[in-house]
């Protein structure tokens, strides 16, 4: 276990950073979750071809998130990057993102949390995007990073468990299932998305190290893919009818894997749903919820 200096961390200057996208990258990133993938649907092309052209909600996830994570890597913190992982995601919308802007990122940390020396640690985050002109809160973002080699700080011991997961989802049959395959080049058009620079999802020889064929699709990706299909389900292909998602990340997804997607309706407005991998068979996001705009 690496040394966590959870004060430090807790006190890390995050900074407000200023993040200009245009159509083209709005674009790269909804092909990237698989957009576009009916050439005739014409629903889909109006998230990457004129005209009537308009931003997939998740666009979100990949504006800002890599350009503040100094804290990552800075030695003094100690976190192991390496035994890092992407534990659960949610969003809400409050005005749909636009086509091309100048947004503002702003990241915080919520609660660091001693799971012990075993078990690791777990690390709450909450990231704003604005907009830049007139400072309007666009979307929230939570989250949770799972530091698999960072617990056992704690004097005393670890702290009492808390959920971090979202309700489960039903144990009937779905109401609605979808299939979407992801590519082969999947992970490193979203790589060129999000603009991220690292190799972790590119290069052969780290995943093999870490026991893998090939390099892994981003978890980020995989809740893209995702929300392609509860927006085509649930919103007929208007991502504006998406208002709120969260979920949980329980196991990886490689590069050109077939997902298929469960839905359940719970309510007015609300759904329940899970990815499954159809190469394994393993569910690969879960506890799924969401809130959407019936018609």
């Amino acid at each position: 276990m690496t040394t966590l200096d959870v004060e430090a961390l807790l006190r890390w200057p995050f900074r407000n950073v200023h993040v200009a996208y245009d159509e083209e990258r709005a674009k790269l990133y909804a092909l990237s979750i698989g957009l576009g993938g009916d050439p005739n649907d014409e629903r889909q092309l109006s998230y990457v071809a004129e005209p009537g052209l308009k931003a997939f909600p998740t666009l979100a996830l990949v504006l800002g998130l890599t350009e503040d994570t100094d804290y990552l890597h800075d030695e003094r913190i100690g976190i192991d990057f390496s035994r890092m992982l992407h534990g659960q995601t949610g969003l809400r919308w409050h005005k749909p993102l636009p086509l091309a802007g100048e947004l503002t990122s702003r990241f915080s940390i919520e609660s660091v949390t001693d799971r012990g020396k075993s078990k690791g640690a777990v690390l709450r985050f909450t990231r704003t995007l604005h907009d830049r002109k007139d400072g309007e809160l666009l979307v929230t973002e939570t989250g949770v990073y799972l530091l698999r080699a960072n617990g056992g700080f704690s004097v005393g011991g670890p702290a009492a468990s808390s959920a971090t997961a979202p309700a489960e989802v039903p144990t009937v049959p779905c109401d609605h299932w979808m299939e979407l395959g992801t590519l082969p080049q999947s992970a490193l058009l979203y790589r060129l998305a999000a603009q991220d620079r690292t190799d972790l999802h590119a290069s052969p020889a780290l995943a093999r190290q870490a026991g893998f064929e090939r390099p892994l699709l981003q978890g980020g990706c995989s809740l893209g893919v995702t929300a392609h299909a509860l927006v085509a389900i649930l919103g007929e292909y208007d991502g504006d009818r998406l208002l709120a998602m969260d979920a949980r990340f329980t196991a990886p997804v490689l590069p050109g894997d077939t997902l298929r997607i469960e839905v359940w309706r719970l309510g007015e407005g609300r759904a329940a749903f899970r990815a499954i991998s159809l190469a394994t068979g393993v569910t690969v996001i879960d506890n799924g919820t969401c809130q959407f705009k019936e018609p």
